[in-house]
Parts: structure tokens; C-alpha cells; sequence
């Protein structure tokens, strides 16, 4: 089980430290790992499933985090995650390294020479210049991620500077984390790159379906020749839990993805046949997406008694006790975690009284129901918890291939779904809860809090210290609510190597690259 840890901390501490944070490649974070690259046959294909859609294939412009997993194939990154031997970390890919300055305003990135975009068009520091303008204008729907980035400098074809407006940990795992450090091919800006990518990764896009399948076919230019193990690979929405576990089960699938019971934890029942079952926990937490802006949510009272409604460990239990419950918004194992704060707060009476100071008892509450596990189980427990406290609960169908798009209009009161958060806690806060996930006004104490936090030395106790505040501001002060943590379930067959390296922290961070199917003897 990957569980990140110290090593997160600690790398964000060498980094300002002048430590050239890169490492050795390891897994998705460079070359595939020796055995799966001996054993692989590179004239097969590759499977797997996932139970929603992708939405858009430009990295400046993801509609929802996971469409990243759509776009790896296609793009190199800056810089990307890799397991170390203490958890998650930095790892290179089209940066060879990175050094930040004593003072921590710039960050210098040495850059591979060898790489091309498939259109032709060379990668090299104008080309990163340019992405990171693109990433950083008024259409990009990850700026925010970047807000610390104040300029780039092209000091020579292989070397770029960034500056920053002030010290950010939190800017380079938004780079390896989201699409953010994402390379596109400048010569394509102009087109639709949410159907036609640009980039320079180890495939090439045959055709793709929103709800359907995406094909990829291996791209003989690729910088890695080992980072493309299939000749093909296939990338397929299948809602139905059910059907997924049986087509990996039949060999139709050579993987798949699972997120609620009970095929998650049924299908390590299968190790024992020799498929491989591969979990990662997450930062990322399911939980209640609240619209502050939105009566009677538009009242910290009310956020707060759904707060104390729900009962975590219950929810852990209905879900085959698969997914820790999550009591705060930073998870165990990341920064801001409180271990004073790790504790279940349902107290349905408290959550009543706080119902009548707010006038808000028989409130009608529209919730968002995603239609498939473990959404839909998770909104059914959420109803009953807010009914018994004096809420009308009425519950909205929706697929979740739709539902952040959905909930970043503004015009929903109430949402289950997977609140993104990441190896910082900057990057949570700012997307999560200070960003594009809250619809509502934002809150001007939590936002002043989270300014002076990013600001602090990363690795230091008043970093640290910032962070804990703020994670006990939340439970006090709800925006969302976390309700469990965030458990990425791979079950893959026997002959697919690379398994391991598929999910290296969450669903976000899916990596096709050196995955494959063993040679047929």
C-alpha cells in the first residue's frame, strides 16, 4: 500500500535547500523497470478500464483532473511522481533536474536535448516558455496551480527560469501532480487540442470517444524507447463495476480501476490466481461538495451540522472498510494532517441544534448523486444522515464523467464526489477550497491563512503549524466535507507487467507508461 509520508516533507525541504530534487527514474517517473521491459511483448495490446470519461485532451484546459490520465500518453511533463523508498516523489521527465534559489524565488530546470513534439516541432526552453504563458492565461483552467509563477526566463536552449512572485513548495508537485507541467507543441496552439493533442509522449492518438474508448498506437520518436511497452494501447469507459471486474477476469481487459465496493476489495481475492491487485490512498478525500454561495448552505451553521451528521466510520464500514474514514481536509500522511483532530465528530444532536440557531430546520437540499459505486452508496448514507438531522434531502442522478463540470457552474447546492488534494496542501486549498471547486464566495480568513501558509519554508514547523491551523479552521468552518479517504484499487491479470507503477498516488496520477502484457511462449 503507497501511503506518502515523511519523504514529502523532506523533499520539500531539500528543495529550498538547493537540492536538486530530482532523483534516479523510477516506475512512470522515467524508465520502465528492467523485469517489465525483458518480459514484455512490444507488438501487443494493453486494456484497461475506468469507470467514467474523458472530457478533454488539453492539458491547459482539463475539464476535470482525471482527464490527465487521457493525456499522459501524449505529453511528457516537466517533471512527474515516482514511488521512493519512504513514498511518493519528485521524479524527472522532460526537466533533467531542477535547483531552487536560497531566497526560493526561482527555480532553474535543466531540460533533456533529445526530444521532439510529434509534429516536429523541437522541446526546448522556448517551448517551455511559451507553455507556461498558454498555462498561465485567461482560458487555461490551471492557472491557479500556477499563481506563484510570476515570469520565465530563457537563459539558453537547455536551461529556463522560473520566477516567482514568492517561495512556492507547492509549484513543482503541481507541475509533476496535475497537467499543468504539461508540454505542448507551441506550433499547435491555435487548433483544438481538447480532440487533437499536440504533444511529445510515447503514443499517438488513433480516435477517441468521450464515453467510449481511446485508442493509442506507439510513436517510434518517443526520447524513452522503453516507455511504451504495448504497440497499442486502449483506454476504456465502463461504467458498470461489475462488467469491469469480469472482462479483467475474462481477459477482454487486461486491467481495470475500481472505487467502491464491492468489487475493490473482492478482487484481492484474485492474487491468489496470480492477478495483481495494486491500492494506493490518497490526499484526495469523497466527500460533500457545499455551495457556499447557496441557501441554506450559504450559512457556516448549516455546513457545519452537516459536519457532525455523518457518521465516518460507518461510511468506512459500508464500504468494506477499503477506505480510512477522513475526518479533515488533509489526509494522514500529508502535510496539515492533525493527529488531534483525527477523530469522529458526528454528534446528530449538535448538528439539530445548530439547524434551529440558523432557522434552517425542514431546508430543502438538492444533493448530486453520481450514478455509479462508490458515489451513489456514499450519497444514499449522506440523505439519511441530513434527513435525520431535519433536512430535505432529495437526490439528482448524474454521471460523473459530468459531474465537475457540473458543479464548477455554480448552480448546485450539494455534491458527493472525490475533493482534490494533493502532496501539498497549497495546491488543495487553492483549487479545492479557495478555487474552481468553490463555487461560492470565498471565505476571507481561510484565504488570508492559506497566503501567509504557501509563503513559509517548506520543511519547517511553522509550515507545518500553518497548515494544522488551518485544517482545525475547516472542521469549524466547513466549505466541503470529507467523509473518507480516497482508495485507488488496480486489479490487473497475470501477464500484464509494470502493474506496480500504474497508480503511483491517486486515480489523477494513472500511468500507462512501461505497461505491458508478457511475451506469448
Amino acid at each position: 500500500m503507497k501511503i506518502p509520508a515523511t519523504r514529502v516533507i523532506a523533499c520539500l525541504a531539500a528543495v529550498l535547500l538547493a537540492a536538486a530534487c530530482a532523483g534516479t527514474p523510477a516506475g512512470p517517473g522515467g524508465r520502465a523497470p528492467a523485469d517489465a521491459v525483458a518480459a514484455a511483448d512490444r507488438g501487443a495490446e494493453f486494456g484497461i478500464g475506468l469507470p467514467f470519461g474523458m472530457n478533454s485532451l488539453d492539458p491547459h484546459r482539463p475539464i476535470s483532473t482525471a482527464d490527465s490520465i487521457w493525456m499522459r500518453p501524449l505529453y511528457d511533463s516537466l517533471l512527474t511522481l515516482a514511488d521512493g523508498p519512504d513514498g511518493v516523489e519528485l521524479a524527472p521527465q522532460l526537466a533533467t533536474s531542477h535547483k531552487i534559489s536560497e531566497d526560493g524565488l526561482s527555480v532553474t530546470f535543466e531540460l533533456r536535448g533529445d526530444v521532439a513534439f510529434q509534429d516536429g516541432t523541437r522541446f526546448d526552453a522556448e517551448a517551455v516558455a511559451a507553455n507556461m504563458e498558454r498555462a498561465r492565461g485567461p482560458d487555461s483552467t490551471v492557472s491557479s496551480l500556477l499563481e506563484s509563477l510570476e515570469r520565465v526566463e530563457v537563459a539558453d536552449p537547455a536551461h529556463v527560469v522560473f520566477h516567482l512572485s514568492h517561495p512556492d513548495p507547492g509549484l513543482l508537485w503541481s507541475l509533476a501532480d496535475s497537467s499543468a507541467g504539461m508540454m505542448i507543441s507551441p506550433a499547435a496552439f491555435d487548433t483544438d487540442l481538447r480532440t487533437r493533442p499536440a504533444g511529445s509522449g510515447p503514443y499517438e492518438l488513433v480516435s477517441a470517444a468521450k464515453d467510449g474508448d481511446v485508442v493509442y498506437e506507439r510513436w517510434d520518436g518517443h526520447w524513452d524507447p522503453d516507455a511504451a511497452l504495448a504497440e497499442k494501447q486502449t483506454i476504456t469507459t465502463m461504467l458498470d463495476a461489475n462488467a469491469r471486474y469480469n472482462a479483467v477476469r475474462s481477459g477482454r481487459l487486461d486491467a481495470a480501476f475500481f472505487q467502491g465496493p464491492p468489487h475493490d476489495s473482492m478482487s484481492k481475492s484474485l492474487e491468489s490466481q496470480g492477478f495483481h491487485w495494486e491500492q494506493a490512498l490518497s490526499p484526495i478525500s469523497y466527500g460533500v461538495f457545499l455551495n457556499t454561495g447557496l441557501a441554506p448552505l450559504d450559512d457556516v451553521r448549516v455546513r457545519r451540522a452537516v459536519h457532525l451528521a455523518i457518521d465516518r466510520p460507518k461510511v468506512a464500514h459500508a464500504l468494506r472498510d477499503i477506505n480510512p474514514p477522513a475526518y479533515q481536509p488533509f489526509n494522514k500522511g500529508y502535510l496539515g494532517f492533525d493527529p488531534a483532530l483525527d477523530k469522529n465528530p458526528y454528534d446528530p444532536d449538535a448538528a439539530r441544534a445548530l439547524l434551529r440557531r440558523a432557522d434552517a430546520e425542514g431546508a430543502s437540499v438538492t444533493l448530486v448523486q453520481y450514478t455509479t459505486p462508490p458515489f451513489d452508496l456514499i450519497a444514499e448514507i449522506v440523505q439519511q444522515s441530513l434527513t435525520d438531522i431535519g433536512l430535505k434531502v432529495e437526490l439528482s442522478p448524474l454521471s460523473p464523467t459530468e459531474g465537475l463540470p457540473n458543479w464548477r457552474k455554480g448552480d448546485t447546492q450539494a455534491q458527493v464526489g472525490s475533493l482534490l488534494a494533493f502532496a501539498d496542501p497549497s495546491q488543495t486549498l487553492n483549487g479545492t477550497y479557495l478555487g474552481v471547486d468553490d463555487p461560492g464566495p470565498a471565505d476571507p480568513a481561510l484565504k488570508k491563512m492559506a497566503e501567509e501558509a504557501q509563503r513559509l519554508p517548506a520543511g519547517s514547523t511553522e509550515r507545518e503549524q500553518a497548515y494544522r491551523k488551518i485544517s482545525a479552521y475547516l472542521v469549524e468552518n466547513p466549505v466541503h466535507v470529507p467523509i473518507v479517504q480516497f482508495s485507488s484499487v488496480v486489479l490487473a491479470r497475470p501477464d500484464v507487467v509494470g502493474s506496480a507503477d500504474l497508480v503511483v498516488q491517486d486515480i489523477g496520477k494513472l500511468d500507462l507508461r512501461g505497461v505491458g502484457v508478457t511475451k506469448n511462449d
